[in-house]
């Protein structure tokens, strides 16, 4: 499946640079019945403003690019274009089981109506997809039981914990015990590019401080003294963070990308950085 690795960052690589590339990260690389990646925007054949890779039906990319990219990507990353579950996602903590039965979904039959930011399965060669350009993937690996989930976290997921309505949801569908949980947050944006007014600031300030939170390195002001004091910078992931550890997942067994999506505008697609007309990036996560 993979030519060559090339190391980004301590816990990010990137995979098959030189054709279709795609990070995948440290953490996770010895779990060999398990492969899990976020895609670049390099490689494809969309043209402007979705240049080349784009993921996403919803761009306004001609469809014929958009397949042809999932099927360049797919062979890369190696699974087959009709494994892929491709969720509809808004922002909310509803969260998914599913299967072989929702393989296609949203690339070759109809996708799912029902809004959708967090998606779970036990069976094997079902692809996992989590969709964006600056919200933060999520992906979680039950080592024992061979549970797979990813969550779409952007800023309202985050304050609303997707990733603790998840994994109740692994808990309670297949009985996983969060001692056998690792979890990834992958490539998004970083606190320094992320700047947000005081109506989503302060929620986080006051849900992070205290409760294994420390809202300084959630929330950071972002205006100098006597400047603009309605304008901060946010940590989604170190909110993500917390998040997983007040579920129960020890600390040891969370891993962050430290890979920014706006700080690396040529590789990866980002919505602060390119604005609105660009295209989507994908992460995957399935059990081989």
């Amino acid at each position: 499946m993979s030519v060559n690795r090339r190391e980004l960052n301590d816990h990010t690589v990137i995979i098959n640079e030189e054709t279709v590339p795609f990070l995948a990260f440290n953490s996770l690389k010895d779990i060999e019945w398990l492969r899990c990646g976020f895609s670049t925007r390099l490689g494809g054949v969309s043209k402007g403003c979705c240049s080349t890779m784009n993921m996403s039906f919803s761009r306004g990319d001609n469809p014929d690019d958009v397949h042809e990219n999932i099927r360049r990507f797919s062979k890369s990353a190696g699974f087959l274009p009709e494994q892929i579950v491709m969720p509809h996602q808004c922002h909310t903590t509803n969260v998914r089981v599913v299967g072989k039965d929702e393989c296609g979904c949203g690339v070759f039959k109809p996708g799912c109506t029902e809004e959708i930011d967090g998606q779970i399965t036990a069976e094997k060669n079902v692809v996992l997809y989590c969709m964006g350009a600056d919200c933060v993937p999520v992906f979680m690996v039950d080592i024992n039981k061979k549970i797979i989930a990813a969550s779409h976290a952007g800023w309202k997921g985050t304050i609303n914990d997707i990733v603790c309505s998840t994994i109740k949801r692994m808990k309670s569908e297949f009985g996983s015990d969060v001692e056998d949980i690792k979890a990834v947050i992958g490539p998004s944006i970083c606190m320094e590019c992320y700047e947000v007014s005081a109506d989503v600031a302060v929620p986080f300030i006051e849900k992070y401080s205290g409760n294994n939170g420390n809202a300084d390195n959630v929330v950071r002001p972002a205006g100098k003294e006597n400047e603009d004091r309605d304008k901060y910078y946010l940590n989604l992931w170190e909110a993500n963070r917390i998040n997983l550890i007040n579920a129960g997942v020890d600390p040891k067994n969370i891993e962050i990308s430290g890979y920014c999506t706006k700080c690396h505008p040529d590789m990866l697609f980002s919505h602060r950085f390119h604005g609105d007309n660009r295209g989507v990036n994908i992460g995957f996560i399935f059990m081989a």
